[in-house]
């Protein structure tokens, strides 16, 4: 059934039939809110009220003018983020739960291949560079690429004006992300040699 098959359902009085969209949509919209805040539990609140109030005003969603239920879930998303970030504007910097598999198989001795370390290290980094962005950016690089709205969605999602603006945007975060990844001697090192390359020459060497 599709999203607009259940919505409609929901619309004529089935109101349980909004489970089904809550299970479609509850990670999507909470693992948007954890990249654009940095914090897993704010990143809950913002998901359950996100749900909340799509379920309160599901009757005055149309599936015909309105853009997706996911872009219209984001929406009411980064409408309670953009409140969070102007009463706290500093938001945690680094989050490390994606290390957190790697973490528990190192713990208990098990063998781990380099070229899963050095990818996870990689991931780290970048992540931790998009988590050094403004609000606004990590917000449009995790819609971009990790939810992969289209730039249309994106543009009812925050609110833009046009296609233009989004890509706009998109450039704009995508080259301070950048920047920052070039500042990083992970990625360009002074001496000529990556820690990657290090790595794999001690692993060689050992």
């Amino acid at each position: 059934m599709s999203d607009e098959e259940v919505i409609r359902r929901v619309q004529r009085g089935d109101r349980r039939c909004f489970e089904e969209l809550h299970r479609r949509y509850y990670q999507k919209v909470w693992r948007f809110a954890k990249r654009s805040l940095v914090d897993p539990e704010l990143a809950s609140d913002v998901a359950s009220e996100t749900f909340l109030r799509a379920f309160r005003s599901i009757d005055r969603f149309s599936v015909r003018r309105n853009a997706t239920f996911a872009a219209w879930l984001f929406r009411i998303a980064a409408n309670l983020m953009a409140d969070l970030s102007r009463r706290a504007p500093r938001m945690p910097s680094v989050s490390l739960d994606e290390q957190g598999e790697l973490c528990e198989r190192l713990a208990d001795g098990q063998p781990i291949p380099l070229d899963q370390i050095l990818y996870q290290e990689k991931l780290h980094r970048v992540r931790e560079a998009v988590e050094r962005l403004p609000f606004s950016d990590r917000q449009i690089l995790c819609l971009s690429y990790e939810d992969r709205l289209s730039i249309k969605e994106i543009a009812v999602v925050m609110g833009k004006p046009s296609a233009t603006a989004v890509t706009s945007h998109l450039h704009r975060a995508l080259t301070k992300l950048r920047h920052l990844l070039l500042n990083d001697r992970y990625f360009v090192p002074e001496d000529g040699e990556s820690h990657v390359e290090a790595m794999q020459r001690d692993q060689r060497d050992s």
